[in-house]
């Protein structure tokens, strides 16, 4: 890519528990894509758990309070990225109630201090729509990058992207994902469940509306021609791996994370990353073989 300095995005980072704690595959790729797109996040100081549905269980109020001090820890005037659609939900709730109820932020403003309430909150993919198509429009080039042609995606978003109408931005529409992976060269398939949620949360207690739904989910991506799936939420890449394996679905699709797709689209090679692949319950290596994305 054309060294040109002023072309590189900063921004505030919020893991969360799920990426903080797991997620080698996503995380390791991760970190060769944000160096290659000349992305800078900066994770967030002390930052604390996001709630995540169990905050809502106990408490309507529990996650908006984990919510302002996050916005208090966050650095003024960058914008904040966050990988976990669930994370990203729970944020921008919180920042909803919290920007509508001025007695509610003048409360936390007392408690954690002044909340960075103007921050743009971004999901994982939005950052790289942002940043792909800017590169783009001014003309960049990424050294080695290779498109993944032949790669057929069902992008899925699951449920934890589709938040509140109310809240939802007046930007990005809810197809950056599809933009992206257009952008890396693969093709989108138009396939009937990109929004279904996969069960992640409730899969413990409800196993047979867990295996229905997945069941759903990967035949749909199946039958409509997909070679894989894509996610970037670390819950249900794992909820619909660890379904596919228990169940009797002869259909196996791999489940990738976007950070993988995006890294070997920047130059990296497959056969080179066993310890990406080893993770998934579904091999994806015949896949990347299959459409000669794997070189050995």
């Amino acid at each position: 890519m054309n060294e040109d300095k002023s072309f590189t995005f900063e921004a505030s980072y919020f893991p969360g528990c799920t990426m903080e704690t797991g997620v080698d595959e996503s995380n390791r790729p991760m970190k060769i894509v944000l160096d290659r797109l000349n992305i800078k996040l900066n994770e967030i100081d002390d930052w604390n758990c996001c709630g995540s549905s169990s905050g809502h269980a106990l408490n309507h109020e529990i996650p908006i309070a984990l919510g302002a001090r996050n916005f208090a820890r966050a650095e003024k005037g960058y914008p904040v990225v966050i990988p976990c659609p669930n994370c990203f939900r729970n944020w921008v709730v919180a920042q909803n109630h919290l920007i509508e109820d001025p007695s509610l932020k003048e409360k936390y403003e007392k408690e954690f201090g002044r909340l960075n309430l103007n921050s743009e909150v971004l999901n994982l993919y939005d950052l790289y729509h942002k940043v792909l198509s800017e590169a783009k429009e001014k003309g960049y080039e990424y050294e080695n990058a290779t498109p993944l042609k032949g790669l057929k995606i069902a992008v899925y978003y699951g449920c934890g992207a589709m938040y509140p109408k109310v809240i939802r931005p007046s930007g990005q529409p809810r197809d950056s994902l599809e933009r992206v992976i257009k952008l890396i060269g693969a093709e989108n398939v138009v396939w009937p469940w990109p929004n279904r949620c996969c069960s992640a949360f409730v899969s413990a207690v409800y196993p047979d509306i867990a295996e229905e739904l997945v069941t759903q989910i990967v035949t749909g991506a199946f039958d409509s021609g997909a070679d894989a799936i894509i996610t970037a939420c670390a819950m249900c890449q794992m909820n619909l791996e660890m379904r596919i394996v228990s169940s009797k679905l002869k259909t196996k699709l791999p489940i990738f994370h976007l950070n993988q797709l995006l890294a070997l689209y920047l130059g990296e090679k497959a056969s080179e990353h066993h310890d990406w692949w080893k993770y998934h319950l579904v091999d994806p290596v015949p896949v990347l073989k299959k459409t000669g994305i794997w070189v050995d």
